[in-house]
């Protein structure tokens, strides 16, 4: 009964700061794409009154997912990934191509990403999948199953071209085996394997291994490649401690590349400062560490998929921020709940919205 109570008072902390956080990002999506909305739409708003849209829209689903028969979710999530993985296929023949590259369906005037669809059906499955093995996954058979699954997934991903998805999806995999007990020595093996593909698919796109070389020094590219890293550090540099205030960013103004996507991070730390930085990076672990928590509490299916969301919640937010502060190479990551974009924040209300109805009994095992 105690767990039970501890639980529902998780979920509405968690829900309370996902919303806070959609909101601040409403505001941020406004703050950093208004001067370039007006520029390409003549409408300061273009992007603000869509994320209000998606973010209305995602609300909604996150109460209509609470509704939903977690058993029949259990029971056809490989149907729901193989149906992603048909997804990941169509947008390679009729997706639309922007910036070279073809990952979003388009549908009555929005586009989708397939690829984002993969934080659910992929957990989903895999949460299956561990169930059965009764959370262990220490045998060679464990992991080739998971394995084959993600390198099928890697090859499409491969086509669009997405390869910060496939080193996504990577790191994912390798965190959450080491998790249900995988050995070691698989463990080394993968991670061995795992760095000669990536170097190989970075040498195989020539642009990858420039944007490579030119992310452990922007400046031997400060027009091309390095550009929007250099960008993104004045922010970092202009914000100081305290930010230049609300509104006053000078990087909003055509300077950032994404600013409103990719690189929000940047903005918000030209405004408010390092002690604002911090401050959001607080609410993020919080988050994180309750999603986790949570894992630990339920059992069986709501267990794999609590812990496998909190895992992919922690990579998006390391990875994102990484980028914008120049520690990681470059990867078009959306910062949760915050970046502008219908995809990213409509599925990670539906992934929390699970998260809440799996762990809704914290000691039941029946799914």
């Amino acid at each position: 009964m105690n767990s039970k109570i501890s639980l529902n008072k998780e979920r509405r902390i968690i829900f309370l700061s996902i919303l806070g956080l959609s909101l601040f990002g409403i505001l941020m999506v406004y703050e950093a794409s208004s001067i370039y909305a007006y520029k390409n739409f003549q409408d300061s708003l273009y992007f603000f009154k869509r994320q209000i849209f998606f973010f209305i829209i995602s609300l909604f689903a996150f109460f209509v997912i609470l509704a939903v028969d977690p058993i029949f979710l259990k029971r056809y999530a490989f149907l729901i990934l193989l149906f992603n993985i048909f997804l990941l296929i169509l947008v390679l023949i009729v997706g639309k191509k922007v910036g070279g590259a073809k990952r979003w369906l388009s549908f009555f005037g929005f586009n989708f990403q397939p690829s984002e669809f993969l934080k659910i059906s992929f957990l989903l499955w895999f949460s299956q999948f561990a169930t059965k093995r009764n959370l262990v996954l220490n045998t060679l058979s464990d992991l080739i199953i998971p394995l084959t699954i993600i390198s099928i997934i890697s090859f499409f991903l491969l086509l669009e071209p997405d390869l910060g998805s496939i080193i996504f999806w990577f790191l994912w995999i390798i965190i959450c085996l080491f998790l249900f007990k995988a050995k070691k020595r698989h463990l080394f093996f993968l991670i061995f394997i795992g760095i000669i593909a990536i170097f190989f698919l970075i040498k195989l796109y020539p642009s990858r291994l420039k944007r490579l070389i030119y992310f452990l020094n922007p400046w031997k590219d400060p027009k091309g490649f390095g550009y929007q890293l250099i960008q993104s550090q004045i922010a970092f540099g202009s914000g100081g401690f305290f930010g230049v205030g609300l509104g006053e960013s000078k990087q909003k103004f055509l300077f950032l590349p994404a600013a409103h996507t990719d690189f929000i991070f940047s903005i918000i730390a030209e405004e408010f400062g390092f002690l604002g930085s911090i401050f959001l990076l607080g609410i993020y672990f919080f988050l994180f560490y309750n999603f986790f928590k949570i894992g630990l509490v339920v059992s069986g299916f709501s267990k794999v998929f609590s812990l496998g969301m909190s895992v992919l919640f922690g990579l998006e937010v390391i990875i994102n921020i990484g980028v914008s502060c120049g520690l990681l190479p470059t990867k078009g990551l959306p910062l949760p709940f915050i970046s502008y974009g219908g995809s990213n924040l409509f599925i990670h209300y539906l992934l929390v919205g699970l998260v809440f109805r799996f762990s809704k009994d914290a000691q039941s095992a029946s799914y």
